[in-house]
């Protein structure tokens, strides 16, 4: 590569790493400052507010385990009865939810049934159009509150141009996992900046757990695909001019999910359902409200993408090593992060780690046709005979080559064999021995991360490799997938020497336990300095 094409590839690296540090790191430090500096000093409220006419709404599904304790729970609270409508929507469970709700119909309890199970969007729907409070509370079946939570709620709205306001949800952690840990230290973070956001009243996002809006802003969901109902609704209040903040003393409190694949699999709905509205969010980046703009930037769009950044600043380190001692100590760091990730020595990291793969997922499935409706609930800590998963999909496993793979059950392994040529990009019609295998470790049906070896035979030198490797199969298409591989290892043999690759190319399913792949890329050695292409052809199989 030449001086102008490594200038090109270091500005993107240093742009890329400082947003992903901006999102994670600058973004929450400053928020406190920002806050200070921008925060409303004048507001517009009504002097003859009184308490408002509130309607609760929860849609449930299958939640005969926790329905009746919410109800009791609700029943708790602090707030004048003729002012408090409860609206609890039952959308076709399969349970015993709807004859549990009913047993409370003589205590203002009003069950609104679904006649099919349609999901979570289409029950709210129905249950706002049936609402008749000024005010929209809106909450899950498994959250309780504090006795004064509506109270605390709807005090905001004493400003006229609070549309939305947003309760404080503390995660209990009963499980002691590394995920439940995890989880219940990053939504602490996410308080905090939800918080910060609130003093500026642009929170950005709404928690579904506990919110309230204005009952004429309330925006009628879609529900042709699955949508973030918390996050749609908060943030088209926002974009009609009107307000949202952040009521710390509104508290809910809920358990940590119950289990990793649960829990997984749920943030991959979350991700799929933001990606696949995110056009209509674009106009909270409007400039003319910088501040807002700033805030959706910082907090979503940034967090949204940071797998998609992540994976660009591995690759874009892997081709600047050539650059110097800057560039092996960066990637370094990067491989020792992973290492902290995937063995779950550090519990937030692990959960990070988790919940980027699902945003990642769920990237790709936003471009998949989507069956609307119907939920698919997960187990939660709450759960009284919630199963734990025999086998975690996310086990420690071997990160950069240097740990082996032996610790993960057999039954989770995927053989890659393939052969082919690997050539000198100067050259390209010298022709090398090119066998290359893997050893992967399936963290999802999208993602495997290995270790590989074979034989490569270069300007007549025979050369052993050994490296660590991930491999990315990308959710588009039916029988043939798109896929994306990448190496990073030692050679051995007649020529001892650090190597890199990256690649990708098509699996195309040829059963339900085997592939044909046909895959290409890029090599890079690193005592010649020289670049290579390879083209191979192979089987994945797995056992």
């Amino acid at each position: 590569m030449n001086d102008q094409v490594l200038l090109y590839l270091q500005i993107a690296f240093w742009t890329l790493l400082f947003l992903l540090v901006h999102c994670y790191g600058l973004f929450p430090l400053t928020l406190p400052f920002v806050s200070e500096l921008f925060k409303r000093r004048r507001r517009d409220i009504d002097e003859n507010f009184e308490l408002p006419h509130v309607s609760l709404l929860i849609s449930a599904y299958n939640e005969e385990n926790v329905i009746e304790r919410k109800i009791q729970n609700i029943l708790e609270i602090d707030y004048p009865k003729d002012k408090l409508e409860v609206l609890i929507g039952d959308d076709g469970s399969a349970d015993r939810t709807a004859e549990i709700v009913e047993r409370f119909a003589d205590r203002g309890i009003t069950l609104v049934r679904a006649p099919k199970n349609a999901g979570k969007a289409a029950m709210l729907n129905r249950l706002q159009k049936v609402a008749s409070g000024e005010l929209l509370v809106f909450c899950d079946a498994n959250t309780m509150f504090f006795p004064n939570v509506i109270r605390k709620l709807v005090d905001p709205f004493k400003d006229k141009k609070i549309g939305c306001a947003c309760g404080h949800l503390i995660l209990s952690d009963k499980s002691g996992s590394a995920l439940g840990r995890g989880e219940s230290s990053y939504w602490d973070l996410e308080s905090e900046i939800k918080n910060f956001e609130g003093i500026l009243d642009r929170l950005v996002g709404g928690n579904g757990a506990l919110y309230a809006i204005r009952r004429e802003l309330y925006t009628e969901l879609p529900v042709k695909k699955s949508v973030m109902d918390d996050f749609f609704i908060a943030t088209k209040v926002l974009q009609k001019g009107y307000l949202c903040t952040f009521v710390a003393s509104a508290i809910g409190t809920e358990q940590t999910s119950k289990e990793g694949e649960g829990e997984y699999r749920r943030k991959v709905r979350i991700g799929r359902a933001n990606f696949n509205y995110l056009l209509s969010y674009i106009p909270l980046l409007n400039p003319f409200k910088p501040l807002l703009a700033y805030l959706f930037f910082s907090h979503k769009i940034l967090r949204w993408f940071s797998p998609h950044i992540a994976i660009l600043l591995f690759v874009l380190n892997a081709l600047l090593l050539v650059c110097g001692p800057l560039y092996w100590a960066t990637f370094g760091i990067m491989l020792l992060i992973l290492l902290l990730c995937v063995t779950k020595a550090v519990p937030s990291a692990y959960y990070f780690m988790l919940m980027n793969f699902a945003l990642l997922k769920g990237f790709f499935l936003a471009f998949r046709k989507e069956k609307s409706g119907g939920w698919a609930r997960e187990a939660r800590g709450d759960d009284d005979d919630a199963k734990v998963s025999v086998t975690a999909k996310l086990l420690p496993f071997v990160a950069a080559g240097v740990l082996a793979l032996s610790a993960a059950p057999a039954n989770a392994f995927t053989l890659d064999v393939q052969g082919g040529v690997v050539n000198r990009v100067s050259d390209i019609t010298e022709f090398n021995l090119n066998v290359f295998g893997h050893w992967w470790y399936a963290i999802d049906q999208m993602l495997f991360v290995g270790v590989g070896s074979g034989y490569q035979e270069i300007d007549n030198v025979g050369l052993i490799p050994a490296s660590a490797a991930v491999w990315i199969r990308l959710p588009i298409g039916g029988q043939t997938l798109p896929v994306a591989t990448g190496d990073w290892g030692y050679l051995f043999g007649e020529d001892k020497q650090m190597f890199w690759r990256v690649g990708g190319g098509f699996d195309i399913k040829n059963g339900d336990y085997s592939s044909i792949l046909l895959m290409g890329g890029y090599q890079f050695l690193d005592h010649d300095g020289h670049g290579y292409a390879y083209v191979q052809a192979g089987i994945l199989i797995e056992i």
